[in-house]
């Protein structure tokens, strides 16, 4: 069988390397990327490159991430949201791009929003937007002196915006001149900062401004709006990316639509193609979409599509049907049945191409459409698209169609129906989202409250289930590690939470060791037994990294819900991790770090109670006192008996086994609970405490000999009265021990 054939028998497994699951057009890839891997079978697991601080920022920890990603040899491919994380790390940007070449010769990868070179990069057609945008100024508005708000220099997408800023200049005749290119770094204070440079210092006249960015461009229309200069009154304004402000902004912002769903979509299939042997090619670019609203000087609604060739299109499809029949079918998703598709386009186009047209008529036609429509989906933003369609295939066949413009204003007030439902959607969403919210918040309240791993588990279990969250896996580290500790031990000690009705609950031991970045290793969760879509997020409290957290991905669930749990299970954990470090101050031994008197008796009983279920196991306990404490204290000083001490702590801790509990309780004696398989393996762990410390003192570490008496006692029966009788037994042992040396004149110093 070919390792070829083996990949495709197996469900497949990808990552998704995020920048921050709280930017919109990111998780709107993100479901372009589950929706694909839905309908395939694919499992996820997507890696959280930021975390929020106490001030509401997003800070990055792609190490931990990128050292998971490098080390899951069960991952089959991975999609990288190069183009956000760019923005997040800036000049670390090359060592990124390093560490992608290097993961490519291991296994496949996609770059999304930024190409790398070797890696198959799946990029909006950023010059062709920008592009539509001038070239709608120049043509619609007719405007002649047009500035431009880049991005950050070096960028690939700020570098092809400026492109199709610099080409649609050109081919309207206008001479380019760099004056009118403003520095920007896709942020507000940037969009604000160029338009006083424009006017303040380069003092230049100007009639539009193209901005790379939305962020930017509202600050370019805030500077203008405090300077007196009306936007579109006296400037037209033009943004970048349609984030959800931009239609609710005063005016509405006329800006360019990445397809953001399609991204993730083309991003999960070029890398699903990689992997089936399928060849992809090294770029591939998405269509972007000019939304014209009122800050170019539209009324608002329509959209002009980057991505065709008229020429191109009107040679192919000779009919306004044929055309929007061939676009609708490859713009509605597999589950709207074929048959309404082809009725839906015929009835459209029938009402377009009628002799003599009517917007009300072809309203109350769209208007049917769409509630039928709503039987399948909420989603109705591929409207936008099909409204587009239509715009298309008028303008590409206008010389055909009589009364174009008044088709024009129909589906203009079309999108306007749209954005209508989509108004009412986002509100039953956001009342939804409220009482997801309101859940969450008694949730995460109840586990700030909980200062123990066992019982945040505990209330994990019994509320995840109402958010059909059916996975929380939490890795503890042994030691909180530090932000800037590069080279810090990030091993995973302990892991707790549950999986489906499986509680989990591990330790880490050299054994059985314990890794988030292999499945296999975590007893309990069977990955591969379901299909499977997962966040793995570190858990930070302040510039703390305290561990990670697998959690399953649920699309009905509020994307935000997750940055939430992130944020309140650390402070849990951190929580738990103080009163565990109190807990274990209280019960150890500071010189030693051997447990206490109270500590050891505290353990001691618990395994009595556990020892009762296994009455094969032979139980003994061991009484063990210094030789010569008062003779090295007396002729070295006490801080050298205190060493004397430690060294005697250690040498029991190496000899004896991690299942032992062993004790300091007081100055110089110890005592150790442990089994053994039968009686004579007693004397055979006291030889071995023995002949450890021989071998130690043949080390000639001292100037002084380092030694031990001890009493040892197996149980008759394991109970807490026969382990105190032992006890004293054992000392009574070890007393006879002492006196017979004395005795014989053998003084160990």
């Amino acid at each position: 069988m070919t390792e070829n054939r083996v990949k495709q028998e197996k469900r497949l497994h990808f990552g998704v390397l995020f920048s921050s699951i709280d930017s919109v057009s990111q998780c709107e890839i993100w479901y372009g990327i589950v929706a694909y891997a839905k309908e395939n079978n694919i499992n996820l697991t997507a890696y959280v490159g930021t975390y929020q601080s106490k001030d509401g920022a997003f800070d990055t920890h792609y190490e931990t991430c990128l050292s998971a990603i490098k080390s899951n040899d069960s991952l089959d491919g991975v999609i990288l949201f190069s183009g956000f994380i760019a923005e997040d790390i800036g000049s670390e940007i090359d060592k990124f791009k390093e560490y992608a070449k290097n993961l490519y010769k291991k296994i496949p990868l996609v770059s999304v929003s930024f190409p790398i070179s070797e890696i198959p990069s799946v990029l909006v057609d950023n010059e062709k937007g920008i592009y539509c945008a001038v070239d709608h100024l120049i043509k619609n508005h007719s405007k002649k002196k047009i500035a431009f708000v880049r991005g950050p220099y070096g960028h690939p997408e700020a570098e092809a915006r400026l492109e199709g800023y610099k080409k649609a200049l050109k081919d309207n005749g206008i001479k380019f001149n760099a004056d009118y290119v403003l520095p920007g770094h896709f942020s507000y204070e940037t969009g604000r900062a160029a338009v006083a440079e424009l006017i303040d210092k380069r003092k230049l006249s100007f009639d539009a401004i193209a901005v790379s960015d939305d962020e930017m461009a509202i600050g370019v229309v805030e500077e203008l709006n405090s300077r007196n200069i009306l936007v579109p009154t006296n400037i037209a304004v033009t943004g970048f990316d349609d984030e959800v402000v931009s239609e609710m902004y005063i005016p509405s912002l006329s800006t360019v639509r990445q397809a953001f769903f399609d991204i993730g979509v083309k991003s999960v299939k070029t890398l699903y193609n990689q992997i089936m042997k399928v060849p992809v090619k090294k770029v591939e670019f998405i269509p972007s979409l000019f939304v014209m609203r009122q800050s170019c000087g539209c009324l608002g609604g329509s959209v002009i599509a980057s991505s065709v060739d008229a020429e191109e299109t009107s040679k192919h499809l000779n009919t306004v049907y044929s055309f929007v029949l061939r676009k609708f079918i490859s713009c509605f998703p597999k589950e709207i049945s074929s048959h309404h598709v082809h009725s839906w386009a015929t009835a459209l186009v029938e009402e377009i191409t009628r002799p003599e047209f009517s917007k009300e008529r072809f309203l109350h036609l769209f208007n049917d459409i769409l509630i039928y429509y709503r039987r399948y989906s909420r989603d109705f933003t591929i409207w936008h698209e099909v409204i587009n369609i239509l715009f298309e295939g008028v303008e590409f066949h206008r010389k055909k169609i009589s009364n174009v413009n008044v088709i024009f204003s129909a589906l203009s007030s079309a999108s306007g129906i749209i954005y209508d439902i989509l108004s009412r959607e986002e509100k039953f969403k956001r009342l939804e989202m409220d009482e997801a919210k309101l859940l969450m918040r008694k949730t995460t309240n109840k586990l700030v409250l909980t200062f123990d791993m066992d019982a945040m588990c505990e209330e994990l279990i019994e509320s995840m289930p109402e958010f059909s969250i059916y996975t929380v896996l939490i890795g503890l580290y042994k030691n909180p590690v530090l932000r800037e500790d590069v080279n810090a031990d990030r091993n995973i000690d302990k892991v707790v939470g549950f999986d489906g009705q499986s509680k989990i609950s591990l330790k880490h031991n050299a054994r059985y060791p314990v890794s988030f970045s292999n499945y296999s290793t975590i007893s309990g969760f069977e990955f591969e037994k379901e299909h499977r879509m997962l966040f793995f997020i570190p858990l930070f409290f302040k510039d703390e990294e305290l561990g990670v957290m697998l959690i399953s991905y649920n699309s009905m669930n509020p994307m935000d819900i997750y940055e939430t749990l992130r944020i309140n299970i650390s402070t849990a954990v951190k929580g738990a991790e103080l009163l565990e470090r109190v807990k274990v101050l209280s019960i150890t031994d500071e010189m030693t770090g051997l447990l206490n008197r109270r500590g050891f008796f505290q353990f001691a009983h618990s395994r009595i109670v556990h020892l009762l279920r296994r009455p094969e196991i032979v139980t003994l306990v061991l009484f063990i006192d210094m030789d010569g404490l008062k003779f090295i204290n007396d002729n070295y000083g006490h801080k050298e008996g205190d060493i004397a001490i430690s060294v005697c702590a250690r040498l029991l801790r190496d000899v004896l086994r991690e299942e032992d509990i062993i004790g300091r309780i007081g100055g110089d004696e110890f005592v150790v609970f442990s089994s053994v398989k039968k009686d004579e393996d007693c004397s055979y762990l006291v030889n071995r405490i023995r002949k450890k410390f021989e071998e130690y003192n043949d080390e000639k570490n001292h100037q002084y000999m380092i030694s031990c008496s001890v009493g040892a006692v197996v149980l008759d029966k394991t109970t807490k009265e026969n382990f105190e009788a032992a006890l004293l037994k054992a000392d009574s042992v070890l007393y006879a021990e002492k006196s017979e040396k004395k005795k014989k004149g053998i003084i160990r110093l």
